[in-house]
């Protein structure tokens, strides 16, 4: 099964979620995209060491004249190039259209907007995937005035599954986006596109990661002192398997979106979510999703025949009972709206924006410490 599978082991403590009261006249401000068009914008650039080439996909808030395009939007598998676009066509092909997306709604290589500087996120995916797996939550953020960085993770996406899922493996994923911040951070560095050069904020910088990603974000968090706070989706941070202890060793603020129907990485992997929020750094979210799977956030549920965990009918976990997963329309909504509450109030420091984040909506309920 693609995605970071844990294995069996102790349950870990666990802590019911809860809700608070409504968000008010605020919460649909992160329902919906904000006020900029969504541009898009592709990079290659290596890592501090020199040993990786990576390619990066970066949206950011674009000029009004670019909303046009990307409301119309372009074929998701125009991220790549041949051969890997066929190849890539052929799998979105596969897929459920109710669980990926065919279009991606970004105008490439529009003009940046004004209101630089920008905050900067960096977005990491899930094993095996890709770096526009969760095109529509970059899209959103965008929208709300943030630039997004995702690199694809060299040797971990599924056109170069080489890699193994190790600490050290975990090391060198963290040393990508590391890397990658460094040279959006240079308004010298030649590699990054012009449309964003010199117009991102180092004071305002996180984290965003899904599945391994998640646990990525977490250990970048626990080496680079820059990021503000990390938002891990569908993992825990710290677990017997991975990353073991680091949950201690970490000062950064981390949130959480679980999926109460993982079965990719199983009821004990969300034990430790749990158990990771409980002791996190403050403020920290736990946002629990029903009737959701590994892969209903992304833009990939489905895609190639695989990612199937969280598109379709399901399993329960663990007493195999069979039902069918929350749309993958509506688990996108809700990843963009918490996620874009988060980025708000934690990186960009926007009291209202807690707010949102702190109040359930229908298949959530939201614990905050």
């Amino acid at each position: 099964m693609r995605g970071w599978v844990l294995a069996l082991g102790v349950v870990a403590a666990g802590c019911t979620a809860s809700t608070t009261p409504d968000a008010g006249s605020d919460a649909g401000v992160y329902d919906q995209p904000g006020p900029y068009a969504a541009g898009s914008a592709h990079a290659t650039l290596g890592t501090r060491d020199g040993g990786r080439v990576l390619s990066v996909e970066l949206w950011y808030p674009a000029a009004p004249e670019a909303r046009a395009q990307a409301e119309t939007g372009f074929p998701v598998a125009d991220f790549e190039a041949e051969p890997r676009r066929t190849q890539l066509a052929g799998w979105i092909d596969q897929a459920p259209e109710a669980c990926t997306p065919r279009l991606a709604h970004s105008a490439r290589d529009a003009a940046l907007a004004p209101g630089a500087p920008w905050p900067v996120l960096l977005l990491s995916h899930c094993t095996e995937c890709f770096r526009f797996s969760m095109h529509s939550l970059a899209e959103r953020l965008a929208s709300h005035g943030f630039v997004v960085a995702a690199p694809d993770h060299l040797d971990n996406t599924r056109f170069d599954a080489t890699a193994p899922l190790t600490n050290a493996f975990l090391a060198v994923r963290a040393e990508d986006l590391s890397s990658v911040l460094d040279l959006l951070l240079d308004p010298t560095a030649s590699a990054v596109p012009g449309v964003v050069r010199g117009q991102l904020d180092p004071s305002r910088v996180g984290v965003v990661g899904h599945s391994f990603g998640a646990v990525t974000a977490g250990r970048l968090v626990e080496l680079d002192p820059r990021p503000r706070g990390a938002f891990l989706i569908a993992a825990p941070v710290d677990s017997p398997f991975l990353n073991s202890g680091s949950i201690t060793r970490v000062t950064t603020p981390m949130s959480w979106l679980l999926a109460l129907e993982d079965n990719s990485i199983s009821y004990l992997g969300n034990g430790f979510i749990r158990d990771n929020f409980a002791r996190a750094p403050k403020p920290a979210w736990l946002i629990e999703v029903s009737e959701a799977g590994h892969w209903t956030f992304s833009d990939i549920a489905g895609l190639g025949g695989d990612y199937l965990p969280g598109c379709g009918e399901g399993r329960r976990d663990p007493d195999g009972g069979v039902f069918t997963y929350l749309e993958n329309d509506v688990g996108r909504r809700i990843a963009q709206r918490y996620v874009a509450a988060w980025a708000a109030h934690v990186i960009r420091g926007e009291e209202a924006a807690g707010r949102v984040l702190s109040a359930p909506v229908d298949f959530v309920s939201v614990r905050a410490r």
